[in-house]
């Protein structure tokens, strides 16, 4: 009873127009949940991996672009040297043409003989003698003085000659402080009086001399043997003639 259809399918005789299930499932389908049997497969087809975007399905794989240089550091800007000093000159210092005519033992002589680390030849100071002769090597100077101790003539020697450091400083008259023959010509004019070389039997060749008349004072010039480079510059009273070129 309730429901007759399936009676009669139940009753009738195999092979007579329906297959009789032979498993409850199979009359009513699959049914979720584990099979008979103890199975452990799952329940699902297992979903198909997901291929990386990199290597798609039936296209060549393309090699990695290189990475991307890396950025240049900036320029470091130019560094300007150091301006180079400019040369140092040596200080002004005091007239050695105001020593002419003036007796070592006067305190402004004896003040610019410190000046110029004057000392009298034999190694005594100044004051504590007197001396006929005065120099100081370091200075590229040197005094003569009479017998009463009048300086006579300052003599200032260049390019280190007699053993004398090259005087430094500018040259007595406006001469500049250039120790050449054409350099004392272009500030002082044409000399009053000039000299040829010469030949000293026992010193040697000397070169040619100029001498000028300035105010106060004369200077003579001595020239070495090629008759540019000055050698020595005597400084007299304009009535008296050097002692020694």
């Amino acid at each position: 009873m309730g429901f007759p259809e399936r009676h009669s399918d139940q009753h009738r005789p195999a092979g007579a127009g329906a297959t009789r299930p032979a498993r409850p499932e199979d009359r009513y389908g699959t049914k979720p949940g584990p099979r008979p049997g103890g199975s452990h497969e799952p329940l699902f087809e297992p979903a198909p991996v997901r291929r990386s975007n990199l290597d798609p399905v039936g296209l060549p794989t393309s090699p990695l672009a290189p990475p991307a240089p890396a950025p240049a550091p900036p320029a470091a800007a130019p560094v300007d040297a150091p301006a180079a000093a400019p040369a140092v000159r040596p200080a002004a210092r005091s007239d050695l043409t105001t020593l002419l005519g003036r007796t070592v033992l006067e305190a402004r002589v004896q003040q610019i003989c410190r000046e110029y680390g004057l000392i009298p030849r034999s190694g005594e100071a100044v004051g504590s003698g007197l001396s006929r002769s005065y120099l100081s090597r370091d200075a590229g100077v040197e005094l003569a003085a009479d017998a009463h101790g009048m300086v006579t003539t300052v003599f200032l020697h260049f390019h280190g000659d007699d053993g004398f450091a090259p005087f430094q400083g500018e040259i007595p008259g406006g001469a500049g402080s250039d120790p050449r023959r054409s350099s004392l010509w272009a500030t002082l004019g044409r000399p009053g009086e000039q000299g040829d070389p010469y030949r000293d039997r026992y010193l040697g060749d000397y070169g040619p001399w100029d001498r000028w008349v300035l105010a106060g004072f004369a200077l003579h010039a001595q020239y070495g043997v090629d008759g540019e480079r000055l050698e020595r510059i005597t400084l007299t009273r304009p009535d008296r003639r050097p002692r020694a070129a």
